[in-house]
């Protein structure tokens, strides 16, 4: 009979975070990617300078630092929290993404 502990549902919990966090950010990642190939491709059409790739660098740079932030939360306590903050981050990061490649290739 094995018995319940709280050390190793601790650890596998505090494992499982990292493992979604590291999928949230192969998705933004992905997200990013794929407008910076669209931003390249208007920059080539309309003449655009290195300046429209600004929010996508942002978010590079910014949604890592979400992920250590919410880790910070999730190591509190704040589980939930922690899981809606990255999923929300990682939401509003990818529409706005997307809102700014439109904005570029809209008359």
């Amino acid at each position: 009979m094995q018995y319940y502990s709280d050390q190793t549902n601790e650890s596998i919990a505090k494992l499982l975070f990292m493992l979604f966090q590291m999928v949230m950010l192969l998705i933004v990642y992905g997200f990013v990617y794929t407008a910076m190939v669209g931003v390249k491709l208007a920059s080539a059409k309309y003449g655009l300078t290195f300046m429209a790739y600004l929010p996508e660098v942002l978010a590079v740079a910014g949604y890592p630092v979400v992920l250590y932030r919410t880790r910070k939360v999730f190591a509190a306590g704040n589980r939930l929290r922690a899981v809606a903050w990255s999923l929300a981050w990682a939401s509003l990061i990818i529409v706005l993404l997307y809102v700014h490649l439109d904005n570029l290739v809209s008359p």
